[in-house]
């Protein structure tokens, strides 16, 4: 259980390894029913933050120049580089449904959410809808990642084990070996597409051709996934596993 004071961190942002950026909730204003979002700097050893007035469910931060977008449910978007500080808009999740990640893939932003919307931002800071052909009309489904090797390879993924790869003009939909919902997707430096979801599913493969890794009993659902030094490392809502 929570303390009545307690943080809980959500998503991170690593843009060096001196300079990292989290987006936390305070359990008080929760219970207050306060939307916000403190987002932490965690910068030479020392921690600084700003406060949102509402809830984050990405961020994302580069180098050179520095950027730090953190994104609400809704399509707000929190843009800062430099002393350039503004708010951003996307136009239909606040009637689609909620955003859900948000990515920067070969220099460009994209963000995806409910009924598989998906967006891409301009150089200005416009957002234009990239999903309209495959938008989700009369059930439930979702973009729940994004994430992409190059402008014209790009995977998102979400319920119903859902698998779909944008080549820049169109999407297509892969044949998925599970059927459980999945939560991030990941194209990792070895060249591969990692993606986790409910009940300990991992995926791994890319284009057409996909595998699922056995877990063993691990059944916890699985929220984060990333390949770094030769090692893929998993997240739950409980602990953090290295294949």
């Amino acid at each position: 259980m929570n303390e009545p004071n307690s943080i809980v961190f959500s998503r991170c942002a690593i843009v060096r390894r001196d300079l990292v950026f989290v987006s936390a909730q305070l359990t008080e204003l929760n219970s207050r029913g306060i939307d916000h979002t403190k987002v932490l700097r965690w910068k030479d050893g020392a921690f600084a933050h700003f406060m949102i007035d509402w809830a984050c469910t990405a961020i994302s931060a580069t180098r050179e120049p520095l950027k730090l977008l953190s994104m609400g449910i809704d399509g707000d978007i929190h843009f800062v580089q430099g002393t350039d500080k503004r708010i951003e808009k996307i136009d239909g999740p606040d009637t689609i449904g909620p955003l859900r990640d948000l990515r920067r893939i070969a220099g460009d932003y994209y963000a995806v959410g409910m009924q598989r919307q998906a967006y891409k931002r301009t150089p200005e800071g416009l957002w234009h809808s990239i999903a309209d052909p495959i938008r989700n009309v009369g059930s439930i489904r979702s973009f729940e990642s994004i994430d992409g090797f190059s402008d014209s390879e790009i995977y998102s993924a979400g319920m119903d084990g859902e698998i779909w790869l944008f080549n820049g003009k169109s999407w297509q939909l892969l044949e998925s070996p599970t059927s459980v919902a999945l939560h991030r997707v990941h194209c990792g430096e070895d060249g591969k597409v990692y993606i986790v979801g409910q009940l300990g599913a991992v995926i791994v493969g890319r284009n057409e051709k996909w595998d699922i890794i056995d877990l063993g009993e691990l059944r916890d659902d699985l929220w984060g996934v990333h390949h770094f030094a030769e090692r893929l490392y998993l997240a739950s809502s409980k602990a953090v596993y290295v294949l």
